[in-house]
């Protein structure tokens, strides 16, 4: 750290974005079985788990790139899509999720969730979880075309909340995450 790097300033936070794979929702065993299913789908051999950590929460841009060579990524969309029906019982809250929402809802804190994840993967978590309604504004990779480690999604979340991102608080669990809550000058944590 360099001088004055260890002072946190006082902000008023006025709003708090969420991703949602890895931060509300343990997804990450669902995840794994449907990226395996995908490229067994598509022919490729299935990777470990050890390997599909390093993976997680990386853009399906990347994903297609490094994975699914000579497919498109509207085909690999879809069949996430279709796998994530399956294995969606895998998906679980994180204790205290819930309750944590209820309270900064309470609290009249503008709530956003920000996710990289499809639009009806997220609805499927959101609805069978019954969390939609401490939402404000739901975003899924649609939303923008950069997607996280890019600021895109933060800065669209803050300007559909009518908040500045320095009163913008963005939890995460990747580095993706925290890189997008950097470069758009939220306050990070994660």
């Amino acid at each position: 750290l360099k001088k004055g790097e260890d002072i946190v300033q006082k902000r008023e936070v006025k709003a708090v974005l969420f991703d949602m794979d890895g931060t509300l929702a343990d997804s990450f065993k669902a995840w794994l079985h449907v990226y395996n299913d995908t490229l067994k789908e598509f022919g490729f051999k299935s990777i470990a788990k050890n390997e599909f950590k390093k993976r997680f929460g990386s853009p399906i841009e990347k994903d297609v790139k490094e994975d699914y060579p000579g497919c498109t990524i509207k085909q690999v969309e879809e069949a996430y899509n279709r796998n994530f029906l399956k294995r969606s019982n895998l998906v679980k809250l994180f204790t205290g999720a819930k309750s944590t929402l209820k309270k900064l809802r309470r609290k009249k804190y503008k709530l956003a969730l920000i996710t990289g994840s499809t639009e009806a993967i997220t609805n499927s978590i959101l609805k069978r979880f019954n969390l939609r309604k401490y939402f404000d504004i739901v975003l899924t990779m649609k939303d923008v075309k950069r997607r996280k480690p890019a600021p895109d999604v933060v800065l669209k979340a803050c300007k559909l909340l009518k908040v500045k991102p320095k009163n913008t608080v963005l939890v995460g669990d990747s580095i993706n995450d925290i890189i997008a809550g950097r470069r758009a000058k939220c306050i990070t944590v994660g």
